[in-house]
């Protein structure tokens, strides 16, 4: 009876110490699961959160971004403005300054075109007084600018240069040779014009010449000493010769104006 008391002690102080060594490897495998489980919930928040960072550093760098470029969209829009403010204050005074010139052009224009007809009557009295030579041309530039001045459609500034050309030609008449072949009392003759202040004329013969009194506004004899040199200023005037000596006989200062010597 002691011995299987004994025995049955010793078992029961086995199964005590058999329980005890497993409750022991049991409990330390929970705990290394439950941090397990802690860690990884731990790096699942972690890389969690570094997600919501790196979305948050995005939208942080794009709005940055944004910004930038409103700024420097914002200072292109105040130097343009400064710009389209300076060009509307010049553009205002030029505007202005252009109104003072088309007003001034507009009493210029009313004050010239009295002026260019005045210019136009004294052109045509010229022509007649003048000596009578290249009449067909000089009366015919009269009559084109008479026809002018009542165009609409040609600008005042083009009559008025028109009108200048035409006394410029005129000008140009004083010095310069001149030719051509007219008819004097039914005969064709070459005539001479020696700029503005003779003309002569010879016949195509070479028989006899003329020249022009001023006075009695006719043609009168020329001695035939003088045909020769009609001749060659002919070829001068017509550049078949060069220039050279001309003898002939010029009216003196009193003659021009119809003054007895």
């Amino acid at each position: 009876m002691r011995i299987e008391r004994v025995v049955r002690i010793a078992a029961s102080a086995s199964m005590l110490v058999a329980g005890a060594a497993l409750a022991q490897a049991t409990a330390p495998s929970a705990t290394v699961e439950r941090a397990i489980d802690t860690v990884q919930q731990t790096q699942r928040a972690a890389a969690a959160s570094q997600q919501r960072v790196d979305r948050l550093d995005a939208e942080t760098r794009q709005l940055l971004e944004r910004y930038r470029s409103a700024v420097w969209q914002a200072q292109q829009l105040k130097v343009y403005a400064t710009q389209i403010e300076e060009l509307s204050r010049t553009q205002g005074s030029e505007r202005e300054s252009l109104l003072r010139q088309i007003a001034e052009m507009e009493r210029v224009e009313r004050e010239l075109l009295p002026l260019m007809l005045r210019m136009i009557e004294s052109l045509e009295s010229f022509v007649g007084l003048d000596l009578p030579f290249l009449l067909e041309e000089r009366k015919g530039r009269v009559a084109d600018l008479r026809r002018m001045m009542a165009d609409s459609e040609t600008s005042t500034a083009e009559k008025f240069r028109r009108i200048l050309d035409a006394y410029r030609i005129e000008v140009d008449y004083g010095n310069s040779l001149g030719a051509e072949r007219i008819e004097i009392d039914g005969r064709l003759m070459d005539q001479l014009r020696v700029g503005r202040a003779a003309l002569f004329a010879v016949a195509l013969d070479a028989d006899s010449a003329l020249r022009w009194d001023a006075t009695s506004r006719s043609w009168q004899p020329l001695p035939g000493r003088y045909i020769s040199s009609l001749r060659d200023g002919l070829k001068i005037a017509r550049e078949t010769a060069a220039a050279s000596l001309l003898v002939l006989p010029m009216p003196t200062a009193a003659a021009a104006t119809g003054e007895q010597p």
